[in-house]
């Protein structure tokens, strides 16, 4: 029995709170000043603001922004891909074999329309059974997480994240809508993700749509007039006379409709030609090689006297046709290179409207490209029945020009009005 002053031996007790060794006489922790022989005070956690719920859309990728970093969640299982891949083959081989009729890139470059076109389509249903939160990891969706900590490498651009975590199966880039990019500039920062600003390349000025096809009808027309003007190569001059025969012979005797259709046709396999992916800008060039060539052997071969190549050049410059035919192959061009570069970075509130799709832009280049060859081809049937005539048709053709112009200023005006 021990009395009131003896102290109890054995083990020394210790703070409940920090852990502190005491003595059996103190009543408080000489560290914490916890009061011994009550709980432990529970340290108050602090919450942390909530992330609110943003997306970014990938390729075949929809990524949630969160507190723990991308979660992402597959669209399509790439069967569908390949679906729509393989779609179009049997129809357009069918129409190669019975038509015989066509280069191979014309079939290559409506194969590539025609299979954008359904693989947008598949990916638009397969967002719309996602929600707006992210799904659980695990699911069929074949979700999956990248957390702030394991990103090795960020580009950040105020719109598109390309990033490189340590799995090396996850080097993904997603685009954000432009409202969003304060939100995910401040998650960046606040997860300690490193990121580097990647400003473009070329001012947006150079590398919109019209400027490009602007820049590139330029190129063309240089080695149009190049080719034109500079001698021939060895053995090039008879191939290109060869040339010009037999399309003079497929044209002769024709009817009006006849002479239509045959120029109709070769021009747009040279504008289906030139929206081969990666290869049409070769294409173009070589087309624009070709016509310059062929211009000089009609002034070589012109008949009573052979004249100038520059004066054939400035004949054609002053006809309408000339200027709507070739504006015509540029667009396919830079249609084909966007199609697969450009136009398939969008947002999920971009990708909800049709018209913000790469395949429905691609289908509008080629549409849009095919309408002025029809318009083209008119004119230069027009131009052997009207000899100078032909001129007046400058007047709507003007006018139409104008009201281009003026229809893509008031555009851009409302965009930049609506913009945030």
């Amino acid at each position: 029995m021990i009395s009131g002053n003896a102290l109890p031996s054995g083990t020394l007790p210790y703070c409940a709170n920090c852990g502190k060794e005491l003595l059996w006489t103190d009543k408080f922790c000489s560290r914490c000043g916890h009061e011994v022989g009550k709980s432990p005070v529970p340290e108050q956690a602090r919450p942390e603001p909530p992330v609110p719920t943003t997306r970014a859309l990938g390729r075949n990728t929809l990524v949630y922004l969160t507190r723990e970093g991308l979660q992402g969640v597959r669209i399509q299982p790439p069967a569908l891909i390949y679906l729509a891949l393989l779609v179009p083959l049997p129809l357009l081989a069918a129409a190669y074999v019975g038509l015989q009729a066509g280069t191979l890139a014309v079939y290559i470059t409506v194969w590539m329309a025609a299979s954008m076109l359904i693989y947008d389509e598949l990916r638009r249903r397969g967002l719309r059974g996602l929600g707006a939160e992210p799904p659980a990891l695990g699911s069929p969706r074949m979700s999956w997480s990248v957390p702030w900590q394991s990103i090795r490498m960020a580009d950040w651009n105020g719109r598109t994240l390309w990033f490189t975590s340590s799995n090396p199966r996850r080097k993904l880039s997603v685009t954000f809508d432009r409202a969003d990019a304060p939100l995910v500039e401040g998650t960046l920062n606040s997860c300690g993700v490193r990121y580097s600003w990647r400003p473009p390349r070329l001012p947006r000025r150079l590398t919109s749509f019209p400027a490009l096809v602007l820049l590139l009808f330029v190129a063309g027309q240089a080695i149009l007039v190049l080719a034109a003007v500079l001698p021939f190569f060895p053995g090039e001059e008879q191939m290109y006379i060869t040339v010009l025969t037999s399309t003079r012979d497929k044209i002769a005797g024709t009817t009006f409709m006849g002479e239509f259709l045959a120029i109709f046709v070769n021009n747009v396999q040279v504008a289906l030609g030139g929206a081969l992916p990666f290869l049409g800008a070769l294409t173009y060039g070589l087309a624009s090689y070709n016509t310059g060539r062929v211009i000089q052997v009609i002034a070589l071969t012109y008949q009573p006297n052979p004249v100038p190549p520059a004066a054939v050049l400035v004949s054609l410059y002053l006809l309408p046709h000339t200027w709507v035919e070739e504006s015509a192959y540029p667009i396919t061009t830079v249609a084909g290179m966007l199609a697969l570069t450009t136009w398939r970075s969008v947002s999920p509130g971009e990708f909800a409207r049709r018209l913000n799709w790469g395949s429905t832009k691609l289908a509008l280049a080629l549409g849009g490209a095919a309408a002025i060859l029809v318009a083209a081809g008119f004119f230069e049937v027009l131009a052997t029945y009207l000899k100078l005539a032909v001129l007046a048709v400058w007047v709507p053709l003007a006018a139409l020009i104008l009201l281009a112009v003026r229809s893509r200023r008031r555009s851009r005006g409302t965009q930049l009005t609506d913009r945030p």
